[in-house]
């Protein structure tokens, strides 16, 4: 079990690498960043909030929530802020995007399923 995980792991961690090495090959060709940039920017600093509020609230749902909502109101904010600065994805970035997706949702998937069969059969 554990090695599925780690092998999912290790796919998204090579797929996260490509990715920014294709944004900063096209960031010092054109000079401009893609569409999403600042909102992936916004939600990872919201997160970053959200998991001290979590530990303070002591309640990690409603801590990711709130930083989830901080980090998609710095991202959208920024996005606009720097709208006339974005460029649209290459197809190149579309592809590898969604190849993330796939991935990090079957690490989602395999989470939850895992969590369910920990409560389900104690582990």
């Amino acid at each position: 079990m554990m090695v599925i995980i780690l092998v999912i792991l290790l796919a998204g961690l090579v797929m996260s690498y490509f990715a920014f090495k294709l944004k900063k090959e096209e960031y010092n060709r054109t000079g401009k960043y893609p569409r999403g940039h600042y909102m992936g920017q916004g939600l990872a600093i919201g997160i970053a909030i959200g998991i001290p509020i979590a530990l303070i609230i002591h309640n990690i749902f409603y801590g990711y929530i709130v930083g989830l909502i901080i980090g998609t109101f710095l991202g959208s904010r920024n996005e606009q802020k720097h709208e006339n600065e974005l460029r649209p994805l290459t197809p190149k970035e579309r592809e590898l995007r969604k190849k993330m997706v796939l991935i990090f949702g079957a690490l989602c998937i395999f989470g939850i399923i895992m969590f369910v069969a920990m409560v389900r059969f104690g582990f």
